[in-house]
């Protein structure tokens, strides 16, 4: 069975899964209509503002140690973030 982006991003652990993340966000994003953020500038806006508001964690977000993840979790963000 496929993973989803979700699961995907919480497989990330360094450079080769954080680049095989990139590579299926590309593909979600080929293949579906449900982002939130449907252009470059919105979705650059998106990452932003969802990783400036969750820097020291949120409610129910607990920032990883590993910065690779981080990353993912950023750049997965920008699909879903309003």
């Amino acid at each position: 069975m496929k993973k989803t982006l979700f699961e995907l991003v919480n497989d990330v652990t360094d450079e080769i899964t954080f680049l095989n993340f990139i590579n299926e966000l590309h593909k979600d994003r080929l293949e579906n209509s449900d982002w939130e953020n449907n252009s470059i500038e919105s979705f650059l806006e998106a990452i932003h503002d969802w990783g400036k508001a969750s820097i020291n964690g949120l409610e129910f977000y607990e920032k990883p140690d590993n910065s690779w993840k981080r990353c993912a979790q950023i750049l997965y963000m920008g699909k879903i973030y309003e």
